[in-house]
């Protein structure tokens, strides 16, 4: 399921939420009421409606959530340090899981030998990363 798909419709019902990314719609009630972000809108009927600010708050959750790892405490502390840039957070969660893999790839026993220089720029590239990662860490805790 493509996480960046881009959004049409003005409204979502709970169930076409929960389709988007693959999960059930009791688990977004769930998320409603841990994360004091996600507010979806309550037709007459009581039917829950999710806007685009709402959904990509719910694909932060997902991506910090299940794709991250994060415990709900962890993302809750992640969200709330990047306050109005729910999307963000799932960008740069991905981007730094990406940049990992890509230098776990270069690592792989089917790759080239690498130089010295390469082998000292792929170290210190994973050491920048790792650094970013602890301090990420450090202001979620």
């Amino acid at each position: 399921m493509p996480l960046n798909k881009p959004i049409q419709k003005q409204y979502f019902s709970i169930t076409e939420v929960a389709s988007m990314l693959g999960v059930n719609a009791s688990l977004l009630r769930f998320w409603e009421k841990e994360f004091k972000q996600i507010k979806p809108k309550t037709n007459s009927r009581g039917k829950r409606l999710y806007n685009a600010k709402d959904i990509q708050i719910v694909r932060s959750v997902y991506v910090l959530v299940k794709e991250q790892g994060f415990t709900l405490d962890g993302a809750r502390k992640a969200l709330k340090s990047r306050k109005g840039m729910g999307a963000d957070v799932a960008s740069e969660a991905r981007a730094k899981a990406q940049a990992t893999h890509h230098a776990a790839q270069g690592s792989s026993s089917n790759s080239p030998t690498l130089s010295e220089g390469e082998r000292k720029e792929v170290v210190r590239k994973l050491k920048k990363v790792r650094a970013e990662l602890l301090t990420l860490r450090a202001e979620i805790r």
